[in-house]
């Protein structure tokens, strides 16, 4: 470790790293092996990490970044909205590299003419050109894989793979209590479920779209429960309430509803203590990654091997394209393609994770 740590040394002189990541907590939750593997090559390095303001919460739980500068205009998929701050907080800083989470033009150009001697990043798109290292982007792989290939640019060949995100003692003692206050702190399996899409980013693609079923969820809860004695736990945001009165019509599982709960260091918490999350595309599957607890992500207009959590103890359920398959032939009114997810599939996921 110490080679590989004075040929980074030698490779940038001193170490003041600035990593930037664009989009929300999904995003932010995924760049978490980057910033680890970062820290355990360069210990002495002062690790800077821009984000979302969206995620700024999240953020400061990451016990790998020295700093961390919230930034509103690095929120949302897209737009050259931030780039002007972005130059003027990489220029403040007086980098020796900075390493982008983000294929965005405008973030890549205000990097360029910052001057940061190394700029690493993914290496598609015409402005890549505008990098100094340009890592391998395949289409469709995960981003965290992808991001992670930047430190082998800044020659630190051991790689640390598994999320993380810390919530702090007291978040974890008040999640504590809301499990043992369930009655589910009794050594069985405990399952977490997101009936609703509350939790679900801004993008280009309806939070309607990418959400399962209530009655499915119903249905795979009492499943897990008669071939697991599994306890359920439900959690959602507080526009999730419609959705999860509806699972909970045909649910004769044991659980616990925590919809509501909206601080996402408690949530964190009481993932921690579950054994399993099953969920659609939202910042909760990458939470629960980072907490160490395996995920079910189910996906349909989104692609999960993109999107979804990193690492090898979880797993996704991809949707078809449309009603048969085909991308081209016209879609009913309405329709979703998560309709073509069924409650079996999911159970063959979960019994892989378990």
């Amino acid at each position: 470790m110490e080679a590989r740590t004075d040929a980074a040394r030698r490779y940038l002189g001193a170490v003041n790293i600035a990593v930037v990541v664009t989009g929300g907590l999904s995003e932010v939750l995924q760049a978490t092996p980057l910033l680890r593997t970062l820290r355990s090559g360069l210990p002495q390095a002062r690790l800077v990490l821009l984000c979302p303001s969206a995620a700024s919460t999240i953020a400061e739980g990451i016990p790998a970044a020295d700093a961390v500068l919230p930034m509103a205009g690095l929120d949302g998929p897209g737009g050259g909205g931030g780039a002007a701050q972005v130059w003027a907080l990489l220029r403040r800083e007086r980098l020796d590299a900075v390493v982008l989470c983000t294929s965005r033009a405008a973030i890549r150009i205000a990097a360029y003419l910052a001057a940061v001697p190394a700029r690493v990043g993914p290496g598609d798109g015409a402005t890549a050109v505008l990098l100094s290292h340009r890592v391998p982007a395949p289409a469709e792989e995960n981003r965290a894989a992808i991001w992670l290939r930047a430190a082998a640019a800044l020659k630190i060949s051991q790689q640390l793979h598994a999320p993380a995100f810390e919530p702090g003692p007291e978040a974890r003692h008040l999640a504590d209590r809301l499990v043992h206050g369930s009655g589910f702190a009794d050594g069985r399996l405990l399952v977490a479920l997101t009936p609703g899409t509350g939790f679900a980013e801004a993008g280009a693609i309806p939070a309607e779209l990418t959400g399962w079923e209530p009655e499915r969820y119903a249905y795979l809860a009492n499943q897990l429960a008669v071939r697991h004695g599994a306890g359920i736990v439900i959690l959602g945001a507080p526009t999730d309430r419609s959705a999860v009165e509806r699972a909970r019509v045909d649910l004769g599982a044991s659980a616990t509803d925590l919809s509501g709960e909206v601080d996402m260091r408690i949530i964190a918490g009481v993932l921690a203590r579950c054994d399993l999350l099953v969920g659609g595309d939202t910042p909760l599957l990458h939470l629960a990654a980072a907490m160490g607890t395996p995920v079910v992500g189910l996906f349909g207009p989104t692609d999960g091997r993109i999107a979804g959590p990193y690492g090898r103890d979880h797993r996704v359920v991809q949707a078809l394209a449309g009603p048969s398959g085909n991308r081209h032939q016209r879609r009913p009114p309405g329709w979703s393609p998560m309709e073509q997810i069924r409650v079996e599939d999911v159970l063959a996921g979960i019994e892989a994770a378990l």
